[in-house]
């Protein structure tokens, strides 16, 4: 890993990540992987918005962006929310992940723990990627983002 993106991950998506897990308990593994995919490493996070959260409101930015529809990729202008913090994008995309369509794979997660069992619960209504758990538990069990994970608990 760069320095430049060892240091992104360690100052700024795993403190995120991890304070957002103690406001609601979302796991930060899961968060930092879907941070790194979204906003390839916080190099596209428009309005603070490091998660691809669709806007729901009308403080919104609009941006192309690329989704998986009916077999082939497709480029598309869409609505995304904006935020005034990464830090409130990360509490943000937490309390998105417990309802709506994710609600049973978290009511299911609040009781087995089970983290893999969660990403693969919400992956495919997440992203329209059908690789997308695969790269989610792949980062979120890589040795980088679990350390970061560990160091930002600790603080």
């Amino acid at each position: 890993m760069s320095p430049k993106l060892e240091d992104v991950l360690y100052d700024q998506i795993a403190p995120a990540a991890v304070a957002a897990e103690r406001a609601t308990g979302c796991p930060a593994e899961l968060s930092v992987a879907q941070c790194i995919i979204e906003s390839s490493w916080l190099n596209n996070s428009p309005g603070n918005n490091c998660f691809g959260i669709k806007a729901t409101d009308s403080h919104a930015t609009y941006q192309l962006t690329k989704e998986y529809l009916n077999g082939e990729w497709k480029t598309m202008r869409l609505a995304f929310e904006v935020y005034d913090s990464l830090a409130d994008c990360f509490i943000a995309h937490a309390k998105l992940l417990e309802g709506g369509p994710y609600r049973n794979a978290w009511q299911r997660f609040q009781s087995d723990r089970d983290l893999d069992a969660y990403i693969r619960g919400i992956a495919g209504v997440y992203a329209t990627d059908p690789a997308y758990a695969n790269k989610i538990l792949t980062l979120a069990h890589g040795p980088h983002v679990t350390e970061a994970i560990a160091k930002a608990r600790l603080q």
